[in-house]
C-alpha cells in the first residue's frame, strides 16, 4: 500500500479521549518468539486528515493498523471473530453500527464493521491467516459518515497481502 509509515513494536495512536488501537482477543495464541517487539508492527496512513465531530477536531491518519505474528493461528476465521468481539463488545466504549461484513479468501479471513468511538465514525477491520492477526481502523475525511464498507474490505485485503509478503509467517 502507498503512503504508509510502519514501525516495529507496540506503538499506540491516541485520538479523541485517549483511545488506542490494540489487538484484543489473541491472548491464547502462541507467540512467534519471546521478544514481543519483533512480532508486532504498527502502521499509519498518510497524509493526515482532520476529523471533526460534535465540536471536537483532531488530526488523524486516514488509517491505523496493527499486525501481530504468531507461531500458529489454528483457525483464522475464529481468530477474526474473537478479535472483533473483544474490540467491539456490546455495551463497550466503541459503539458498533450495523451488521458486520465477513469474508474468507484462500488462507485469509476478515471481518469489518462500522463503529463510533468518541462520536467519530470509523470502519474497523480484523484479519487473520495461519500466522498473523491484524486490525485496521479507517477514518473518513472530515469525520462525515462512515468509510465505505466495500472500500474497507478491499483495502484490508491489500494491506494483509502486503503485510504477509513482508513477513516470514511459515
Amino acid at each position: 500500500m502507498e503512503q504508509l509509515e510502519c514501525e516495529e513494536g507496540s506503538s499506540t495512536f491516541r485520538f479523541g479521549s485517549g483511545w488506542d488501537l490494540y489487538l484484543s482477543g489473541v491472548d491464547d495464541l502462541p507467540p512467534r518468539s519471546s521478544g514481543s517487539n519483533e512480532t508486532v508492527t504498527t502502521c499509519r496512513g498518510f497524509p493526515p486528515i482532520t476529523l471533526t465531530k460534535f465540536g471536537r477536531t483532531v488530526a488523524a491518519p486516514d488509517l491505523i493498523a496493527r499486525t501481530e505474528l504468531f507461531r500458529t493461528v489454528p483457525d483464522p476465521v475464529a481468530a477474526v471473530q474473537k478479535a472483533m468481539a473483544a474490540s467491539l463488545p456490546p455495551g463497550g466504549q466503541r459503539k458498533a453500527v450495523g451488521e458486520p461484513t465477513f469474508m474468507a479468501a484462500g488462507t485469509l479471513a476478515l471481518a469489518c464493521r462500522h463503529n463510533l468511538a468518541d462520536g467519530f465514525p470509523m470502519a474497523s477491520c480484523f484479519w487473520a491467516d495461519y500466522g498473523a492477526v491484524g486490525a485496521i481502523d479507517y477514518f473518513p475525511p472530515g469525520g462525515d459518515g462512515h468509510f465505505a464498507m466495500t472500500q474497507a474490505v478491499e483495502r484490508t485485503k491489500e494491506f494483509a497481502g502486503t503485510a504477509l509478503r513482508g513477513a516470514d509467517v511459515r
